[in-house]
């Protein structure tokens, strides 16, 4: 009944395709049980006709048990592909008075529909199910949405159209790979998000979807450096005597990383800050601020002590400046009343100063009159 020798599973033969390949995205996991010298195709041996997942997920093979997977061999030993003339075919055609048998990668290479739901149906190439479009505007390539290369816009086999996006199109193979690789609870439409619809349509049209987690979050550590912050002093002038990465959490040692990116990080007293809850933001963002329309437009408070302070060291080492919150009408009056004051000072200053300078001229030509200048 079963060939195969123990030994190289890789080697090894499907019990019901007699094909020894290894590709999950066409036939599924190739599974060996070498208690029993037994290997399957998970594809060949879900889509057979005449077996039943009799057992739990963990007896026999995928639930089915050694024994009803040996009495399919041995059903399928008596009928002959349809497609190679082989026998061994295990899977048939499901629409009426439909007598063509065939071996599941047989079926792939006649452009057969295996239908991954219910009772598992299988459609030859004159009975698969098929997409309809009442009218197609489409006179221009578009892309598959999945790997984006250009494709005819025509529903057929291998090209595929979202039920829920008009606009999307996709290749059978990327639409395969990415089912297995999203699972059931990620495979959805590229464009809309939509999943019960979409994967009802692709369900039909034969792409198996997966039972399972999505692979991204099966993979072990795979959020690993999400969970990472930024934990050093990025100040020009570090003033901790232990280094740049020295971190003393509930003093002045403890490092606040930047408000605005959190990629940057001061300790607290290189950067005159004197509690946590003070905002601080680095060089960069501090730049990207002060540059930005709204920085200008507020009113900024004078540092202390900046007469010999430069731009650069004001951004990067002083913490944020705490405005009171006023509102554009305040602002724009209380600026008009400080020039309008400031204008009359300057005023008052010339005026007074226009006196001094006549009243010392007359004071030093009466006292030392020079010749040609009248007084």
């Amino acid at each position: 009944m079963n060939e195969n020798k123990p030994g190289d599973s890789q080697n090894l033969a499907c019990v019901f395709c007699r094909k020894n390949d290894d590709c999950p995205n066409k036939y599924g996991e190739k599974k060996t049980k070498e208690k029993w010298n037994l290997t399957v195709h998970y594809y060949c041996l879900l889509m057979s006709s005449g077996i039943w997942q009799r057992g739990k997920e963990e007896e026999g093979v995928y639930g089915f048990l050694i024994e009803d997977i040996r009495k399919e061999v041995n059903r399928a030993s008596k009928l002959k592909c349809c497609v190679c003339k082989k026998n061994g075919a295990s899977i048939g055609c499901v629409a009426p008075r439909c007598k063509r048998s065939y071996h599941f990668p047989c079926g792939l290479q006649r452009e057969c529909i295996f239908q991954f739901t219910g009772n598992f149906a299988s459609f030859c190439w004159n009975h698969r199910p098929v997409q309809i479009i009442t009218s197609n505007n489409y006179r221009e390539s578009l892309p598959c949405t999945i790997c984006l290369e250009f494709i005819e816009p025509i529903p057929s086999y291998n090209i595929l159209r979202s039920p829920c996006c008009k606009n999307a199109w996709f290749h059978r193979d990327c639409l395969q790979v990415q089912a297995i690789n999203a699972g059931v609870f990620f495979f959805r439409c590229t464009i809309c998000s939509n999943s019960d619809i979409f994967q009802k349509e692709m369900l039909r049209m034969g792409i198996h979807i997966p039972e399972k987690d999505a692979s991204w979050e099966l993979e072990e550590n795979a959020y690993q450096e999400l969970l990472q912050h930024h934990e050093r002093c990025d100040v020009r002038r570090c003033r901790c005597k232990e280094g740049r990465d020295y971190n003393a959490p509930d003093s002045k040692w403890e490092i606040k990383r930047c408000q605005c990116c959190g990629s940057s990080g001061t300790h607290l007293a290189c950067s005159s800050l004197r509690s946590w809850e003070q905002n601080w933001e680095c060089l960069e963002c501090r730049g990207i601020i002060y540059n930005s329309g709204e920085f200008q437009k507020a009113k900024k408070h004078v540092l202390p002590n900046s007469n010999n302070v430069g731009i650069t060291d004001c951004l990067l080492e002083e913490s944020s400046p705490k405005l009171p919150r006023q509102s554009p009408g305040s602002q724009s009056k209380d600026l008009l009343r400080q020039g309008s004051k400031f204008r009359r000072n300057v005023s008052t200053l010339l005026i007074e100063l226009g006196f001094q300078i006549k009243k010392k001229l007359k004071d030093y030509i009466s006292t030392k009159p020079i010749s040609g200048l009248v007084p």
